[in-house]
């Protein structure tokens, strides 16, 4: 019997994570407490105390990140959400979270973060 193994962009991406999240999370000011959770090594909590969720995601992703978003949204929650998929797709993922990152969240995060401390998240 013989198998064929194709390797896709996908399979790719799940053996080398985007490291923006530590990046943004390395750049964000020490009176923030941010905290990672890779949901393929951790259960995700919907009741933990937080005032803003941020969520990256591509293509394949996107419905279990919406899923995730509109979780913590039906909670008051606010959430940011980034990545390839909603970078290319803005208006379909703002329909599932507060505030759309298109680009490079690490170039736009510290305004962000000022946003949402004044209460105008866009």
């Amino acid at each position: 019997m013989k198998f064929s193994y194709k390797k896709t962009p996908w399979l790719i991406m799940r053996f080398f994570p985007s490291l923006a999240l530590d990046q943004i999370a390395g750049n964000t000011s020490s009176r923030h407490e941010v905290k990672i959770v890779d949901e393929e090594r951790q259960k995700i909590k919907f009741n933990c105390d937080v005032d803003v969720v941020g969520i990256s995601c591509v293509t394949p992703q996107a419905p279990r990140a919406y899923e995730i978003a509109d979780g913590f949204r039906k909670r008051g929650v606010k959430v940011v959400i980034g990545g390839w998929h909603p970078s290319a797709l803005p208006e379909e993922a703002k329909q599932h979270a507060d505030s759309v990152v298109i680009g490079e969240a690490e170039l736009t995060w510290p305004r962000l973060l000022k946003d949402l401390e004044r209460g105008e998240l866009k």
